[in-house]
């Protein structure tokens, strides 16, 4: 899990990399750091870790 200031801006990213590499992001910004972590908290205690590892409608595949 990273959670990200992004420069210039006014809000925090927050992104899951999984083992295999697969970034997860989330299009929403945070208005803190705190704020992300507990989404990324209550995304696992709602949908468990395989939330981010199950590969289908939450993953957008990047063009190549």
């Amino acid at each position: 899990m990273d959670i990200y200031k992004l420069e210039g801006g006014e809000g925090w990213s927050l992104e899951v990399v999984t083992e295999d590499g697969t970034s997860i992001v989330w299009d929403d910004l945070f208005d803190d750091d705190r704020a992300a972590f507990e989404e990324a908290l209550a995304t696992i205690q709602k949908e468990g870790p395989v939330a981010f590892v199950r590969g289908d409608e939450n993953v957008i595949p990047f063009r190549r």
